[in-house]
């Protein structure tokens, strides 16, 4: 590959990664469209010190201009192009070391110039994730009710399982977009399959009424309650209001090789409760309550826009479900680890 080629490549690859592009060119291109200088015999400059008005003038298309235009046409990346004119290198290499000239040749000087960054930090744009892991909800009382049957119990600290590798498996899908004017801040959607089983066999105590009569008392859970499972999921749909910040930046990681993410988001749930009150069985899918979650993690970046992911959340999710003649009702706070792929556009 020739050196001009390499060249090709390189200026390709930061426009492939670039947001924002400025093209850069001398004054020329400025009064080839009919935009007057600042020293000509009709410049700005020139009629100001000569305590004329400024000149009258319209853009016209100028012929450097179609290469800028199918420039932009293919990269949709040209927002602004600014007019330079440098007067010679020998008044710059007078110059100090960081002055540089004013717009079209004005030497205003002394001013410090901004040094370009090896690479832009950060840009906006789409994300899309999938990840699974592991969750563990902690203990809470299952309340059941029937009041049909008589039955008003309280099984207290009842445990909870999540099964996370079992079929069907927890597993997370999420969208999101990041603003390209604050690329920090993003608006996402989030589905997680999370799951809950209880065990029959755990000892818990019950309180309340049972056909009526009073109960207060250590039992096994499946004494009454032989099945109380959420297995094709708690099915969370959180909207989250994510933030970002990328670390060690460069022309092919825009967003940062290594980056940090937060996010907080809340939702509704569509449960799949199954249950079996003494004997008698129900399951179905309905409209749950809500839940909100606040999670953070990290994303490495493995090639282009593909990114490894971890992650901690914490959900929170009070769920009333269907049964037999009544209803059972518990409280799901839930930690999660999760790891999986997350891909940049």
């Amino acid at each position: 590959m020739t050196k001009e080629q390499q060249s090709v490549e390189t200026a390709a690859r930061w426009l492939e990664v670039s947001g924002r592009l400025v093209a850069c060119a001398g004054a020329g291109i400025s009064t080839d469209s009919d935009v007057p200088d600042f020293r000509g015999p009709e410049g700005v400059r020139t009629r100001r010190d000569a305590g004329q008005p400024p000149p009258r003038w319209r853009v016209a298309p100028g012929q450097d201009r179609p290469g800028l235009v199918t420039l932009f046409r293919h990269t949709r990346l040209l927002p602004l192009t600014i007019s330079l004119v440098i007067l010679s290198v020998h008044a710059l290499a007078q110059a100090p070391a960081r002055a540089r000239p004013s717009a079209d040749g004005g030497q205003d000087g002394g001013e410090p110039a901004a040094e370009a960054p090896a690479a832009r930090e950060g840009r906006g744009g789409w994300v899309v994730s999938v990840y699974t892991g592991g969750a563990r909800s902690g203990d809470s009382t299952l309340r059941v009710t029937q009041p049909a049957l008589g039955n008003d119990l309280a099984f207290e600290r009842v445990s909870f399982e999540s099964r996370s590798f079992e079929p069907p498996l927890y597993y997370g899908l999420r969208g999101g977009y990041f603003l390209p004017r604050a690329p920090s801040l993003g608006f996402e959607a989030e589905f997680i399959h999370l799951k809950v089983f209880s065990d029959p066999r755990q000892r818990v105590r019950v309180t309340g009424l049972r056909r009526g009569l009073p109960i207060d008392r250590e039992l096994a859970l499946g004494e009454i309650v032989e099945q109380y499972s959420i297995s094709h999921g708690v099915n969370l749909l959180l909207f989250n209001v994510a933030a970002r910040r990328g670390l060690g930046h460069d022309a092919d990681s825009p967003d940062g090789r290594l980056v940090l993410t937060a996010r907080a988001g809340l939702g509704p749930t569509i449960p799949h409760t199954e249950s079996s009150v003494e004997g008698r069985r129900q399951e179905q899918y309905e409209v749950g309550r809500l839940a909100w979650q606040a999670a953070g993690g990290a994303e490495f970046r493995l090639w282009r826009g593909l990114h490894a992911l971890g992650e901690y959340k914490f959900t929170r999710t009070r769920q009333r479900g269907e049964l037999f003649s009544g209803r059972a009702e518990s409280l799901l706070r839930t930690h999660h680890g999760v790891f999986g792929l997350s891909y940049h556009f």
